[in-house]
């Protein structure tokens, strides 16, 4: 966990600096998550954009009382979507490599509605919700519902909130 945080501040500072020398060219997330799934799922996240269309970020999941996770990741941007592959290090098998489609649509004024897919060979995982931007182009907060459909475990599914800085 403290290496991947390492890794998101030294990415998020290189990222702050990039974008204010090339007008927006490396946009920077980074954020926070909790998940009721299974005994809870604390998760830490950072992603770059190094183009406009091209995004690529590393997760960190902990679940509780069961082990770590880490995905990495790019993706594509196609219209108002996302498609992209990246690595899923599972606490409890090999890791896999998987696809992704994401969507993110303007609801109202500072409300944004998301929703995506990610499908490897171990699983599907289900993902929708709100964000709201409580600092514009700063920090936003997000309610969202994740099913996780995994083989040969029993399904997991829950309500997370996450808060996100934007760089």
């Amino acid at each position: 966990m403290k290496k991947i945080l390492c890794m998101a501040a030294v990415m998020a500072l290189a990222g702050t600096g990039m974008a204010g020398a090339f007008g927006g060219i490396m946009d920077t997330e980074a954020g926070y998550g909790y998940n009721s799934a299974a005994d809870g799922i604390h998760s830490a996240h950072i992603e770059v954009k190094p183009i406009p269309k091209l995004a690529v970020g590393a997760e960190y999941r902990h679940w509780n009382n069961r082990g770590n996770e880490t995905d990495v990741y790019a993706k594509y941007k196609v219209g108002h979507f996302y498609v992209g592959a990246g690595n899923r290090n599972y606490y409890d098998r090999d890791a896999r490599m998987f696809g992704l489609i994401e969507g993110k649509a303007n609801v109202l004024g500072p409300l944004d509605a998301y929703a995506g897919l990610l499908v490897s060979s171990e699983e599907r995982q289900y993902k929708a919700g709100l964000a709201l931007n409580l600092v514009p182009t700063s920090f936003d907060i997000d309610v969202n519902y994740t099913y996780y459909d995994r083989d040969d475990v029993d399904n997991e599914s829950g309500v997370g909130v996450g808060l996100n800085y934007h760089f």
